[in-house]
């Protein structure tokens, strides 16, 4: 008894035990994929580590090799493996299926008591009395019989449609390829702990911006989070690192080829365009709502910048299966001046538009939800900005409005006269609000491209604030409120007889 006893502590003391998830100590996410990094504490002698499917082999670097001998990492197959964040609903399910179980096997048994009562025959050696009695009897029991056998497939209904819903998202929210495992065998030395990183695809994270615009004073206030989640069958808790690189993004030094420049061959004519091209473009998407600020202040984001990456470090929850987590990040002081832009060519209101000289961070490129003095007024894409000058659209004003029509001439319309061209045009700019505004107003002249074009400028009232070299003009207006305020531009086109216009 004593040499088997021996015997099969030596077994237990050379095989490894059973494999352990190792707790995780770190989080790194990027754009597409994280990594994880993990710790698994041992006595020494072998060890084996266990992580979900969803996990690459090939993406595991262990971090202290030098207390480690005989690693291998290998992907094997594994049965029924539930993550522990989607234990409920499996508990769930198993429950409903039991029922659905319990309720089939009632559902025969009446099958049965109908089968039987059809078959049955009334006894022959009684009297009429004994007989009528016997088949109201059995007349009874089949009413009873199918009634509560069209309760019992009711209630089967009603179960397999619930437990359909719970498989339907516990496939969803399960791990990528949960029938396998990756499991890291080796020795450690005494006294020390396994300590490595593992690669997942599956998680993302995205960052998220609130942004309120008080219109008077040019102040933003902007809080931004951090929308995450993950699929690794594992739940995690912590400090999570936010980056907006890849580590392993493919990177090439591009060559300088060669520039050839040839004739280019004439197009066909077109129809002569009767509009300008669109100016710019600075328009938000519009959204029905947008989420405001919380009144807390917090601090800024905790950021690293180093020459390659861009990181935001946050504290939170990540559940495993999938579901969509948000961090929040910190605040980001904003001031810029507010301008109310109007560019009659594009659309009749004014945009909301901020003007800032410079940002005391880098903004992360990210989706915005934007408000002006505490309305929501859409959402715009913040794109990678620097420490620079910044320009955002914050939605539109419909009480500031701009009509461009024709200027009409003595004979009652603009007219075209052999190679001539009267273009002039009005801009009434009106003010609807109870209050003055200060408005820039945006419009263009045509720029002749052909030296037998010759653009003549009558008049502009008032002078326009710019004139670029591409003819861009640009008026400031002081409004009064309700007040309707007009710019007149008087211009004409010369160019050859029979020839066409055409603008592009």
């Amino acid at each position: 008894m004593k040499i088997f006893v021996f015997i099969l502590a030596l077994l237990l003391y050379q095989c490894p035990a059973f494999a352990d998830t190792p707790s995780i100590k770190a989080l790194d996410i990027y754009p597409s994929g994280a990594v994880f990094r993990f710790s698994l504490s041992a006595e020494g002698g072998e060890f084996q580590a266990e992580l979900p499917g969803a996990f690459q082999a090939d993406g595991i670097r262990i971090l202290n090799p030098q207390d480690i001998s005989d690693v291998k990492i290998l992907t094997e197959p594994r049965k029924e493996w539930i993550p522990p964040a989607l234990a409920g609903i499996k508990a769930r399910l198993e429950e409903h299926e039991r029922t659905i179980r319990r309720l089939n096997s009632r559902r025969s048994a009446l099958v049965q008591t109908q089968t039987l009562l059809k078959s049955a025959i009334p006894p022959t050696r009684t009297d009429a009395k004994d007989i009528i009695s016997y088949v109201q009897m059995a007349q009874s029991m089949k009413l009873d019989t199918e009634n509560e056998l069209e309760a019992v497939t009711e209630s089967i209904d009603r179960e397999q449609e619930k437990a359909n819903l719970l498989m339907a998202e516990l496939e969803a929210r399960m791990p990528a390829n949960p029938e396998t495992a990756v499991k890291i065998t080796g020795r450690m030395k005494s006294g020390t702990a396994l300590e490595f990183e593992a690669f997942t695809s599956s998680a993302h994270w995205t960052p998220i911006y609130t942004m309120d615009l008080d219109s008077r004073t040019g102040k933003i206030t902007t809080r931004l989070f951090a929308r995450s989640s993950q699929r690794t069958g594992l739940d995690y808790t912590g400090a999570v690192t936010f980056h907006t690189k890849h580590p392993e993004e493919r990177v090439n030094v591009p060559n300088v080829n060669p520039l050839r420049v040839s004739i280019k061959p004439k197009p066909k004519p077109e129809r002569a365009r009767t509009e300008f091209a669109v100016m710019e473009e600075a328009v938000p998407m519009m959204a029905r709502s947008a989420a405001g600020n919380s009144a807390m202040k917090m601090a800024a984001p905790a950021m690293t910048v180093t020459l390659a990456d861009h990181a935001v470090h946050g504290t939170g929850n990540l559940t495993g299966d999938g579901r969509s987590s948000e961090f929040t990040l910190g605040d980001i002081e904003l001031s810029g001046t507010t301008r109310l832009v109007l560019i009659p060519d594009q659309r009749s209101s004014a945009w909301i538009v901020s003007e800032m000289d410079s940002v005391n961070v880098p903004l992360i490129p990210g989706t915005a939800s934007l408000r002006v003095d505490g309305q929501a007024a859409g959402t715009t894409s913040i794109p990678e900005y620097g420490l620079g000058q910044k320009k955002i659209a914050f939605g539109y004003a419909p009480q500031i409005t701009a009509k461009k029509e024709p200027l009409i001439g003595k004979t009652g319309s603009s007219w075209f006269s052999g190679g001539s061209f009267s273009g002039g045009y009005t801009l009434k700019v009106t003010n609807s609000m109870n209050e003055a505004r200060t408005v820039t107003v945006q419009d263009r002249l045509p720029i002749p491209t052909d030296d037998r074009i010759k653009l003549e400028v009558k008049s502009i009232k008032p002078e326009p604030k710019e004139r670029d070299k591409e003819n861009r003009l640009a008026w400031e207006l002081e409004l009064k409120p309700k007040e309707t305020a007009e710019i007149i531009v008087d211009y004409s086109l010369n160019y050859p007889s029979g020839e066409e216009l055409q603008y592009r």
